[in-house]
C-alpha cells in the first residue's frame, strides 16, 4: 500500500474511513494535488464537498453521519432523531434524513440534510456516540421536545434513566438553563409527572406498562418494592407496588420468564404471595393496550 494511503488512514480510521481535506493535508501530509489526482482516478470519492472517502470502509448508515459531521466542521453535532437513534432512543428508528446541529451564524446547508443552529451548546451538551460527535441524550430530548409527543417523550426518559439515572439530573440542569427553548415547557411538564424511583425500572416493558398505568389514572404507586414476609424477611422484589391496598403489579417479559424453571419460581413466589393477602397482576407484552391494565386501574381506584 502507497505510504500516502497509510498515512491517510491513520487520520480516517476512528472516522469510518472519512477525512477532510484539511485534516488530510494538516495531519496526513497530503498534497492538494495527491488529493485531486486520487479523486479524478476514482480511487477516492467526495460524497460531501470537503470530506473524503478513502474506501476502507463499507457504506453504512453510520458513516453517513459521519461523512455529514465531518462536512459541518469542528462546531457540529449529529443533533435531534439522528442523535436519537446513535443513543438508541426507544423504538427509535433509524432516520433516513440526517440531523446535524452547528453554533450560528454558520448555517448553511449540506447535501439533502437538515441542518439546525444554535446559539450556545455547553460542553456538558456533547458528547461522542460509536466515535461519532454528537448532542448528550438529554440535550437531544430538549431540541426533539417541540416536534413530539408528551407520551414519547415519557417513553424515551424512562427508558434513559433505567440504563442511567444521571439523565435526570441532567434534564434538570438543561431546562433551568434553556428557558426560551421551544418545547421546553412540554419537556418540562413530562419531567415533572414521572413516578418517584423510576430510575429503577428494569425493563423497556416495564417503561411501556408503567406509562401506560400513568395514563390510565393509576393512583401513586412505587416503583421496584420489596416485600417482606410477617418475619420481615424479603420475599420478592417487585415491578409495580400499592403497598397500602395490598396490591403487586409484575411486567413478565419473555426472555427470562420463558425459561420452565423461572417461570416455576415466579409461580412459586406469587402463590406465596397471594396467601399473605397480596393481589398479584401479572403483565405480558401482549397485554399491553388492552383490557388487563384499564381494569386493574379501576379497581384500585375503588380502592382494590
Amino acid at each position: 500500500m502507497d505510504t500516502v494511503d497509510l498515512r491517510a488512514g491513520v487520520v480516517a480510521r476512528k472516522q469510518y474511513g472519512r477525512a477532510t481535506r484539511r485534516q488530510l493535508i494538516k495531519a496526513a501530509g497530503v498534497s492538494r494535488a495527491t488529493i485531486t489526482r486520487r479523486l479524478e482516478a476514482k480511487v477516492w470519492s467526495e460524497p460531501l464537498p470537503g470530506v473524503i472517502d478513502l474506501g476502507s470502509h463499507q457504506p453504512s448508515w453510520r458513516s453517513q453521519v459521519a461523512e455529514l459531521v465531518l462536512a459541518g466542521g469542528q462546531e457540529a453535532w449529529a443533533s435531534h432523531l439522528t442523535a436519537g437513534h446513535l443513543h438508541r432512543f426507544l423504538d427509535l428508528g433509524r432516520p433516513e434524513e440526517l440531523d446535524l446541529l452547528v453554533l450560528r451564524p454558520r448555517r448553511r446547508s449540506i447535501g439533502d440534510h437538515r441542518v439546525h443552529t444554535t446559539r450556545s451548546l455547553g460542553a456538558d451538551e456533547i458528547t461522542e456516540r460509536h466515535d461519532i460527535r454528537c448532542t448528550t441524550p438529554a440535550r437531544t430530548l430538549l431540541d426533539l421536545a417541540a416536534t413530539t409527543s408528551p407520551g414519547t417523550l415519557e417513553r424515551w426518559i424512562v427508558d434513559l434513566a433505567r440504563k442511567d439515572a444521571s439523565i435526570l439530573t441532567d434534564l434538570r440542569d438543561l431546562l433551568d438553563r434553556h428557558r426560551a427553548v421551544p418545547g421546553r415547557r412540554r419537556l418540562l411538564e413530562v419531567v415533572l409527572r414521572l413516578p418517584d424511583g423510576v430510575e429503577l425500572v428494569g425493563s423497556p416493558l416495564e417503561v411501556l406498562g408503567i406509562l401506560e398505568i400513568q395514563e390510565l389514572g393509576a393512583p401513586a404507586f412505587v416503583v421496584q418494592y420489596t416485600v417482606r414476609d410477617p418475619s420481615g424477611a424479603r420475599i420478592k422484589r417487585v415491578d409495580v407496588a400499592w403497598p397500602e391496598l395490598r396490591v403487586l403489579l409484575e411486567f413478565d417479559g419473555a426472555a427470562y420468564h420463558d425459561l420452565t424453571d423461572a417461570r416455576a419460581e415466579d409461580e412459586r413466589i406469587r402463590d406465596r404471595l397471594r396467601a399473605l393477602g397480596w393481589r398479584v397482576v401479572v403483565v405480558r407484552r401482549a397485554d399491553l393496550g388492552g383490557h388487563v391494565l384499564p381494569e386493574l386501574v379501576r379497581d384500585l381506584r375503588r380502592g382494590a
